[in-house]
């Protein structure tokens, strides 16, 4: 089976082709417009695999958090091309796949994506006997909430990973000090092979893939035009969030 992955969440644009769970080609650069350059990259990364996708394929396509216009390209990419080849589509939740590509970590993992406003999209994971796990939802939270909401859990301890690291790393180093690590973004990109190994993992789960027209980006917070102006950030008033429950993540 192939799966074509793709990931136009943040400021790179990332694409990867699998074939029965392995990485046969893979490619991410810098984008100023993922309009232009996600079709010539997945042009290339095809042409790298000598590869071609074949009904009953599969694309695997991050839907966010992340940029609104970024996550909207990615999806029509991959709405087009299933459409036009009898392909299957699943949707992959962005900061799933940013933790399933994070390098080996002790106790939690956050990945936290600017959000603007003094936010960043967020979402804690735990290692269970080798699995990656979910804790909670993801959210969109004031960063200095997100770190005291850590702080006052477990042992406090929190290794941080995606472009808001650059952003609030002083913010999360001021509250958990010692505490918190660090994967800078520019070492960690996106992964769009992560991508893939969630969107084998939501395949097992439904085979068919998604419907096309139920395949929508989440953006957790409303876009910035649907936002009322204001000095304080959208989800400031919002409760703190918690991080419990625990979902297992599926590669």
């Amino acid at each position: 089976m192939r799966i074509l992955a793709i990931d136009t969440s943040t400021w790179v644009c990332a694409v990867a082709l699998l074939r029965d769970g392995v990485v046969v080609a893979a490619r991410d650069e810098p984008a100023e417009s993922h309009a232009a350059t996600l079709p010539l990259l997945v042009e290339t990364v095809l042409a790298d695999a000598r590869e071609r996708l074949e009904p009953g394929d599969a694309i695997a396509v991050s839907i966010g958090p992340g940029s609104f216009t970024g996550l909207r390209i990615g999806l029509s990419l991959a709405k087009g091309m299933a459409f036009a080849g009898s392909l299957r589509v699943v949707g992959v939740p962005t900061l799933d796949a940013w933790a399933v590509a994070a390098p080996a970590w002790e106790g939690r993992l956050c990945t936290v994506l600017d959000a603007r406003k003094q936010e960043v999209y967020a979402a804690v994971y735990e290692r269970t006997q080798g699995q990656v796990v979910r804790c909670g939802s993801p959210c969109a939270v004031a960063a200095a909430k997100l770190a005291e909401v850590l702080a006052s859990t477990g042992d406090g301890a929190c290794t941080f990973i995606g472009d808001a690291v650059d952003v609030y790393g002083d913010v999360f180093r001021g509250v958990l000090g010692a505490r918190a690590g660090f994967f800078p973004p520019n070492e960690h990109p996106p992964r769009a092979s992560a991508v893939g190994q969630l969107g084998a993992g939501r395949l097992a789960e439904v085979p068919a893939g998604e419907p096309l027209d139920a395949l929508v980006p989440t953006y957790i917070r409303p876009p910035e035009a649907e936002l009322k102006q204001s000095a304080t950030g959208p989800s400031s008033g919002a409760n703190a969030p918690t991080f419990v429950d625990k979902v297992p993540l599926l590669y």
